[in-house]
C-alpha cells in the first residue's frame, strides 16, 4: 500500500498549488508521488463530454474532480491511497500516518471524507430540490454535507466505480447548471452527498467527532489558507 496525492488547478490558481507541492513535501509525501493536474491533462473525451467547460464554470461545475481523479486511479496499483485537496487548502504534517492508520483500520472503507457543518440541504441545487426523492430531501435536512476539498480514496474496483458515478451525477446536473446558472449551491458535494447516502464503503467524518475529540481527517487540513486575497 502507498499513498499519494493530487490537486487540479486551473490558470488562475496555478500558485496555490505550487505553494501546495511544497507543504506536500513537507508532510512527507515523496515527489514522485504528487499529481499536479491542470485543464491541459484532462482528455478530449472530458471536453467532448462537456464542451462549455471552463474556469468560469468550476471546470464544468466541478465535473473535473471525479473525472481526473479517476484516471489517476487508473494509474496506481490496487489498495494504493490517494488524498485529494483543493489547492486553496494546506495539508498538516501527520496527515499521511492518519491516512494509513484508518485506512489500515477500516479494511471496508473506499473513501473517506470529513463533513461540512451544515446539512446538505443549506447547498442543494434548484435541479436536485426538483428532482430528488422525498428520502433524500428529508435526508438533506439532517444530514450533513461531506466536505469535497479533501479526500482520500482506496484504490479498488468499487472505488473507481463510485468515482465514475460521480463523475456522471455531476455531468448530468451539469447541462441543467448551464441554462439556470445556479451557481449558490456546492455541486461537487451535493452529488458526493447522495453518493454516500447509497454505500456504505463512503465514510463522512462526523463534524461533531472533530469538534469534542479534534479527531478526523479535518485535523490535519487548514481549508482555505493558501487562498489569495481572503
Amino acid at each position: 500500500m502507498d499513498i499519494y496525492c493530487c490537486s487540479f488547478a486551473s490558470e488562475s490558481f496555478l500558485n496555490q498549488q505550487k505553494i501546495q507541492k511544497k507543504f506536500f513535501l513537507e508532510a512527507e509525501f515523496d515527489p514522485e508521488n504528487i499529481f499536479a493536474y491542470n485543464p491541459n491533462k484532462l482528455k478530449k473525451e472530458y471536453f467532448d463530454n462537456q464542451p462549455n467547460a471552463n474556469e468560469k464554470n468550476k471546470y464544468g461545475w466541478y465535473s473535473f474532480k471525479p473525472y481526473f481523479i479517476s484516471s489517476i486511479l487508473d494509474k496506481l496499483n490496487y489498495g494504493d491511497l490517494l488524498l485529494y485537496l483543493d489547492v486553496n487548502d494546506k495539508p498538516i504534517k501527520g496527515i499521511k500516518k492518519y491516512i494509513l492508520d484508518t485506512f489500515i483500520k477500516n479494511k471496508n472503507i473506499d473513501l473517506i471524507v470529513p463533513s461540512t457543518n451544515y446539512p446538505n440541504i443549506r447547498f442543494l441545487s434548484i435541479f436536485h430540490r426538483h428532482n430528488l426523492s422525498k428520502e433524500l430531501i428529508l435526508s438533506s435536512l439532517i444530514n450533513f454535507q461531506p466536505e469535497a476539498g479533501a479526500l482520500v480514496i482506496r484504490n479498488t474496483p468499487q472505488s473507481r466505480s463510485i468515482m465514475r458515478t460521480w463523475y456522471h451525477l455531476t455531468l448530468t446536473q451539469a447541462f441543467e447548471l448551464d441554462k439556470h446558472k445556479d451557481i449558490k449551491s456546492r455541486h461537487d458535494q451535493e452529488t458526493l452527498f447522495l453518493l454516500s447516502r447509497l454505500y456504505k464503503s463512503i465514510k463522512v467524518e462526523s463534524w461533531f467527532f472533530y469538534k469534542l475529540l479534534g479527531l478526523g481527517l479535518r485535523k490535519f487540513v487548514q481549508f482555505e489558507s493558501l487562498k489569495i486575497n481572503k
